[in-house]
């Protein structure tokens, strides 16, 4: 054992004046794989963090595999990360940014091969680390910053270390004076011309939400020493992203109070607020500061671009954010056109730890998160077809993978790791591909499903099962009460997306009509944040709208749209549904709902009157409102069926809390003051009493 300490000593020691961080895997036994552990702790004492498996003594930070998110804003020189019984994969890219220059991470494997491939995807990356084998000769330390292991003993690594120190630390300055620029010109949009928006860009651990929280600090101490106040609003998809914002700044303003929502010095304040909160209160502020922007559609963008006047967009070009180049090509080009003042600044240097970092380039390369689109010819090939990939040939071909990611990545702001793992793993999800020689031009991500039993859809149809993956049948058996539409097979297309070069040719299009004719689908659907563009994009391909969301999605503040394409007639029906009702929802659950976008989905009925008023949908419709009597389905979905049945039977209402609620369209708060309820659920429940009386009357 005393050889095993040497080696993280000296691992410890070269890692340090490289100021990189490294990786080692463990296998072999558990009691074995525990002592290595503590032979670890033993080399580096403090600041030891844990992911995942049990709690190992020493640690001073353990969380769950799928916790990562929670060590944002924290650093450690020793990471633990158990993948014996699991893993998730935004989880562990994100706790990855906490190891600092000269830290090390410690990956303990199952000794046995498991048959789930998106284990042995990360797996197989993995062995690019020196391994520490039970029964096996130690490794040879690496000397250079890459994923080799070069033949070199100990002391040879040890004698390189004066050199690599002083490097280390002339580009750490280097490193620091980059971030100073970046902290200078995010107060330069408040002491400048308005209109001229600053986009930071930065991969990982460049210190670019730090440099805000540095900036926002500064900025209140200037407006303090000038007896003034100053009201800085940040907005990100995720809250805890901005962990070191806040940090930075309580460190420059340490008598600040501090709170989950804000950071508050004399009569100053830095305050986050939800994007979709921004945009529908448009509070006023010295400076918006949007992190992690590219997670943000980009018409909400366009929309704080035209409100705000001083403005900072960062965002992450690469990460476990998961935005690829799309933020890029798309929002800069258009700001660019609209806002010809705009700044742009570019962070490439790591702030805690060096260039060429042997750990950031495993998990760029391991997660696919450098993929980058490839250059196509724009010359056809006639004979090229939607092609299905099965998990096997994508972890057989990285690199036709990387091609089909790299255009997923560069077209959806929502795509992450764990969407690179579920493609290798969920035998229920399924990769569609074109290809021009080897240059992926489209693709299609979708998911199986329906299939289900009697049985399990009356339960969803009830609201006591909401099986996992089923989220188009789960809403055409509770909220449309079309239990045929869950039993039948279907493929839900969770995302499409075309290279750039080949956008506006219709091959969008001809991948969905081409995946139309496969037979083992009754019907194809999709869920998506709806937009003008996404909504034509959708109808012209014969798709149908069957149900908006009542809430807006917090991160992209856009309602989800659920579309179905099919010959089934119950299909007929749902949209026969989603017509009589989207009027009565335009002055309740959907009033703010933009003017073009309901323009968008009024044109898009093609139901006469008469079918609305069909005896298989009016049963639809009752069969609806019994369901929400015995709490199935919500009271935004069913409201517009209720008003109708009440007023077909108007001389029978006799209930105020009905007409209120449900003809007058009275708010929830406004229900409870008139009939003395607490809360939305005594309201709702009071409704399901009211109507099961006036039911039992018909």
């Amino acid at each position: 054992m005393n050889s095993i300490e040497q080696y993280f000593q000296a691992l410890s020691s070269l890692a340090t004046h490289r100021n990189h961080r490294s990786g080692i895997t463990v296998k072999g036994d558990a009691d074995w794989q525990q002592s290595i552990v503590q032979l670890a702790i033993a080399a580096y004492p403090d600041q030891v963090f844990q992911l995942g498996g049990e709690p190992q003594m020493g640690v001073e930070r353990y969380l769950a595999y799928n916790k990562g998110q929670q060590f944002l804003g924290q650093e450690c020189r020793l990471l633990l990360i158990d993948l014996r019984d699991g893993f998730d994969a935004n989880s562990l890219t994100s706790v990855l940014g906490t190891v600092r220059g000269g830290g090390l991470v410690l990956f303990l494997l199952n000794q046995h091969v498991c048959d789930d491939l998106s284990y042995a995807w990360l797996a197989r990356a993995c062995s690019q680390f020196a391994c520490i084998e039970q029964h096996k000769p130690l490794p040879v330390i690496p000397v250079e910053g890459t994923l080799r292991s070069p033949e070199t003993s100990i002391k040879d690594a040890l004698s390189q270390t004066e050199q690599q120190s002083f490097d280390s630390h002339r580009l750490g300055l280097k490193n620091l004076a980059q971030q100073d620029e970046a902290i200078e010109r995010i107060i330069k949009v408040v002491s400048g011309h308005r209109r001229r928006p600053l986009v930071l860009t930065a991969d990982r651990g460049r210190g670019k939400t730090s440099a805000l929280g540095i900036a926002a600090a500064r900025l209140i101490q200037d407006r303090f020493t000038q007896n003034k106040a100053m009201r800085i609003l940040v907005t990100s998809p995720v809250i805890k992203n901005l962990a070191p914002l806040f940090e930075h700044a309580q460190r420059l303003l340490p008598e600040a109070l501090r709170t989950k929502l804000a950071l508050t010095w004399h009569n100053s304040v830095i305050e986050f607020i939800a994007p979709d909160e921004l945009l529908r209160c448009k509070p006023s502020c010295d400076l918006l500061l949007v992190d992690e922007a590219a997670a943000i559609p980009l018409p909400l963008l366009f929309s704080i671009v035209a409100h705000y006047h001083r403005v900072v967009f960062s965002t992450t070009i690469h990460g476990y954010e998961g935005c690829g180049r799309g933020f890029t090509l798309k929002f800069q080009t258009w700001l660019r056109q609209h806002r010809p003042g705009a700044h742009f600044y570019h962070m490439d240097l790591p702030i805690r730890w060096a260039t060429q970092d042997p750990l950031e380039q495993w998990q760029y390369q391991t997660f696919l998160l450098d993929a980058e689109l490839s250059e196509v010819d724009d010359v056809s090939d006639a004979n090229s077809r939607l092609r299905l990939y099965d998990q096997q040939a994508l972890f057989s071909s990285p690199r036709l993978l990387r091609e089909c990611f790299a255009l997923l990545v560069n077209a959806h702001y929502q795509t992450t790791p764990n969407d690179l793992m579920l493609l290798l793993s969920d035998a229920s999800i399924k990769l569609w591909a074109r290809f021009e020689g080897e240059v992926c031009v489209g693709c299609i991500i979708g998911v199986e499903e329906g299939g289900l039993s009697a049985e399990l859809v009356a339960q969803i149809r009830q609201g006591k099962r909401r099986p996992k993956g089923q989220l188009i049948a789960t809403t055409l058996a509770n909220h449309l009460g079309l239990d045929i539409a869950a039993q039948e097979p279907s493929l839900r297309i969770m995302r499409i997306a075309v290279h750039p070069a080949w956008q506006s040719r219709g091959i969008g299009s001809l991948m969905l009509t081409e995946l139309q004719n496969n037979r083992d689908y009754q019907f194809c659907s999709t869920s998506y944040g709806v937009t003008d563009s996404l909504l034509h994009f959708w109808l012209s391909n014969g798709y149908v709208a069957v149900k908006l969301g009542s809430q807006r999605d917090q991160a992209s503040g856009c309602h989800s749209l659920a579309m179905v394409k099919g010959a089934a007639e119950w299909i007929v029906q749902a949209e026969s549904l989603f017509n009589s009702s989207f009027a009565y929802q335009l002055k309740d659950a959907f009033r703010e709902i933009e003017p073009s976008l309901v323009a968008s989905l009024l044109r898009q009925s093609k139901t006469n009157d008469s079918y609305q008023q069909s005896e298989d949908v009016s049963r639809l419709k009752f069969a609806l409102i019994e369901s929400y009597i015995a709490g199935g389905t919500n009271y935004e979905n069913v409201a517009p069926f209720i008003e109708q049945a009440l007023l077909t039977q108007g001389a029978k209402v006799d209930s105020a809390l009905l007409i209120r609620k449900v003809i007058q369209q009275w708010g929830w708060e406004a229900c409870a003051q008139e009939f003395g309820l607490v809360g939305r659920k005594k309201i709702e429940q009071a409704l399901r009493d009211e109507l099961q009386r006036w039911v039992s009357k018909l």
